[in-house]
């Protein structure tokens, strides 16, 4: 992707120049948002990646709106700027050109008044040190306010915003061939999944069992004007309107963990697989950092038995870390029946000479049933990476097996859409554990939420609020 427009610069005045000062906080802010998109675009950076690495150009509510907005919408977005530009911008300037994707999205998905958008993008060219861009921004953000003004008159004046038109505006937001892998695969659903895609994702509460009743927890939100939606789940819930979740009621108490309702079902389809006479399991979360589906099996296990052993497997030790403060703040600190590994699931030797009842295998994978929640996944995600991910997750489930005991479980389980991902991978170690002693055979899940594939359990983002999420059980069966 090249962007270079060319025009007559000025030389700056730095009297004119505002500079990194708190009297232009807008500006500011709309500088930042610029560097991280460029990192996101054009430097194949993740949102979390800037979050862990530029804490400061994400700091803030403003930071977030702006910069999952533009990526959530960035496709369309660049190509209606483009569309108004006469000459492709110079390299050099590719932050003026995120500076006006960032004033085109407050146009045409904010309510915000048009004369402050357009105004503060034209300050921020100060900021950005190209005062000679203001003619431009201001130009190019009036046309797209006209068409946006437009487009809002056409809706008001019909019946708002057509089937048509959300499935057109989402097609846009989406790189061909990932519309074109949607379409094969899921010939009925497609469509729901392009316009869920570009939709927001709901804020999920999972409330903390071992803590609080959940009728109490239900009660405090109710109590703080927290309007949400019951779940199927009598632990969880739905908020309304998402918000930080360290203003929630007995956030800091551990009452309540944000977790997707699909990514909880791993604890529970995890304890429906084990015997029902098994007495102090041996269990290891191969992945588990940042730990959701980690403590909410451990407050799952702590329920059903005396005694159990949880072992918690990631390959970081920052993000193990980062994974016990989480835990400190649930109540998991100092539990002697979970301990935490930092080792490569890999590698042979990752667990020494352990031997599990039950795995848990939550693999990396291409993170697409969660678009609507990393928008930038759209954006840095190529077809390829699924074969990559794909040979990775075979190594992982193959090496995991090991450490399998006999007549054990394993719950294989990715936030994909794909079947690259999924029944293709469970199929093909399936059939390279067919000549093995340790056959690997199908154990048949039927959830609360989803639908059943040849192999295993697929989730959608486009119904019951769930991410897209993928489930796959397999028993250890030993042959002599």
């Amino acid at each position: 992707m090249s962007f270079s427009w060319h025009t007559k610069g000025t030389a700056q005045d730095p009297k004119s120049k505002v500079g990194l000062n708190k009297k232009n906080e807008s500006a500011r802010t709309r500088m930042e948002v610029c560097k991280a998109l460029q990192h996101i675009v054009e430097g194949g950076r993740t949102i979390d990646w800037i979050r862990a690495e530029k804490a400061a150009w994400i700091a803030t509510p403003l930071h977030r709106e702006l910069i999952y907005g533009t990526t959530r919408h960035y496709l369309s977005l660049q190509q209606a700027v483009t569309e108004l530009l006469k000459k492709p911008m110079r390299d050099k300037d590719r932050d003026l050109f995120q500076l006006l994707i960032v004033g085109a999205y407050q146009l045409k998905y904010t309510g915000i008044a048009s004369y402050a958008i357009i105004n503060e993008s034209v300050n921020a060219c100060v900021v950005l040190g190209k005062p000679w861009a203001k003619g431009l921004v201001n130009a190019v953000l009036r046309q797209l306010q006209r068409t946006a003004e437009a487009a809002q008159k056409d809706a008001a004046q019909g019946e708002g915003v057509t089937t048509k038109q959300a499935l057109a505006a989402a097609t846009a937001d989406h790189p061909p061939w990932l519309k074109d892998k949607l379409k094969m695969q899921y010939p009925a659903e497609w469509q729901a999944l392009l316009i869920a895609n570009s939709q927001r994702a709901p804020m999920t509460l999972r409330i903390n069992t071992a803590k609080v009743e959940p009728g109490f927890y239900k009660a405090k939100l109710r109590e703080d004007d927290i309007a949400f939606s019951e779940s199927s789940m009598i632990e969880t819930v739905i908020l309304d309107t998402p918000q930080n979740a360290e203003t929630l009621p007995s956030w800091s108490d551990g009452e309540v963990a944000v977790q997707d309702l699909s990514a909880q079902l791993a604890a529970n389809t995890l304890m429906s697989m084990l015997p029902p006479h098994i007495a102090g399991p041996s269990i290891l979360d191969a992945c588990a950092a940042p730990g959701g589906k980690l403590f909410h099996l451990h407050e799952r296990l702590n329920a059903r038995f005396k005694t159990h052993q949880l072992f918690a497997l990631d390959n970081k030790k920052k993000r193990l870390n980062e994974t016990k403060i989480i835990g400190s703040r649930l109540g998991h600190s100092d539990d002697p029946r979970l301990t935490m590994l930092c080792a490569d699931a890999t590698n042979e030797d990752c667990c020494g000479d352990l031997l599990f009842d039950a795995i848990l295998l939550d693999a990396p994978c291409s993170g697409s049933g969660t678009i609507r929640r990393n928008p930038d996944i759209r954006l840095l995600l190529r077809s390829d990476h699924l074969t990559a991910h794909q040979d990775l997750q075979l190594q992982l489930l193959h090496n995991l097996w090991r450490r399998l005991k006999e007549g054990g479980t394993l719950l294989y389980s990715t936030c994909s859409i794909f079947e690259e991902e999924n029944d293709q991978v469970i199929d093909k170690f399936i059939n390279a554990q067919a000549q093995s002693t340790a056959k690997a055979a199908l154990v048949a899940l039927n959830m609360q939420h989803g639908s059943a594939t040849s192999l295993g359990w697929q989730l959608l983002p486009s119904a019951k609020n769930t991410d897209g999420f993928y489930y796959a059980g397999l028993t250890k069966v030993t042959q002599i």
